[in-house]
């Protein structure tokens, strides 16, 4: 009996040590097996990220020449009124020291009261004078000009924290179409109704991102002269923002494919594929969504749908 129980509780040591030995090596390949799901992941997200760099990139080179364009028009304007200011200033400058010339000389009241008149008509004084008010308000004008497209592309171009920060979509959505209205101004009429939003907690680079896609997609769907509406605002728990076209419309069939990364029914070297995904993507990442409906030969809406938490 007892050589019996030797037997069993040699055979059952054996067993739990090959079991025990069998866990351990299972645990060392979970272990390996999740590393390389780790590193994976990792190499996932580096990948993603340098995609919706990639593709901000691309949209940022075909925005260039347009920025360009739309800096170039009031720095025109603003060199030509510093150059009139300067001529006018010269001339200013001349009828003062002719006069005070004339009064250091102790001319009599007379003298100096006709060559007063006569040097504000020879000069222009008057006129200039008036004249550099209206050049200082549109020199103004201009310089506010170009500091707001620096801004707008600044904000297309930033790159968000991790932290979320309270967004005003107003402002956001004003930025993008800002940026984009050299593009858009020479191909389709533009409508915006802004209406009284909350600021909700988000990411305002990349909900910039978000919008500068959805109005350059608008834009690109429409023939010559065609109409783009955009509007916000705020229903019930949502922020709604539309971007409607009445360009040629989507067919069911891709639809479906919309927001599939790469695909796109551009021509060639007219897009990456990548607008509506990383945009689909960005959305998901506020908690929201996008709606589309669209009809063939009429147009397509986008709706953009934003939490809104109150208090």
């Amino acid at each position: 009996m007892n050589d019996d129980y030797k037997e069993a509780y040699l055979r059952e040591k054996t067993l739990r040590k090959q079991a025990e030995q069998m866990l351990e090596d299972k645990s060392r390949e979970l272990y390996d097996s999740f590393r390389k799901l780790q590193e994976a992941h990792d190499s996932m997200q580096e990948n993603q990220q340098a995609l919706v760099h990639n593709e901000k990139m691309a949209s940022l080179g075909v925005l260039s020449a347009g920025v360009a364009h739309e800096i170039n028009n009031p720095i025109g304007f603003i060199y030509s009124n510093f150059c009139t200011m300067a001529e006018g200033m010269t001339d200013i400058q001349t009828f003062v020291l002719t006069m005070d010339q004339l009064i250091t000389s102790g001319a009599d009241g007379e003298t100096i009261f006709k060559a007063w008149r006569e040097g504000l008509t020879r000069h222009d004084v008057e006129y200039l004078l008036a004249d550099f008010e209206s050049l200082t308000s549109e020199t103004i004008e201009g310089l506010d000009r170009v500091k707001q497209i620096v801004s707008d592309l600044k904000s297309f171009t930033r790159e968000d924290q991790g932290e979320l920060d309270l967004v005003d979509v107003n402002e956001c959505l004003r930025g993008a179409i800002n940026i984009l209205s050299n593009q858009t101004k020479y191909h389709a009429t533009v409508d915006v109704d802004y209406g009284e939003i909350p600021k909700i907690k988000g990411y305002f680079g990349k909900l910039n991102q978000v919008f500068t896609n959805m109005i350059a997609n608008a834009n690109q769907a429409v023939d010559e002269n065609g109409h783009i509406q955009i509007s916000s605002c705020e229903v019930g728990d949502w922020l709604e923002i539309a971007f409607t076209d009445n360009g040629h419309g989507i067919s069911e069939e891709n639809l479906k494919l919309l927001f599939t990364p790469f695909f796109t029914t551009k021509p060639v070297g007219q897009g990456t594929g990548l607008g509506l995904s990383i945009s689909h993507g960005f959305v998901e990442e506020h908690h929201g969504e996008i709606r589309v409906e669209s009809e063939v030969g009429k147009g397509t809406t986008f709706k953009i749908l934003l939490p809104v938490v109150h208090g």
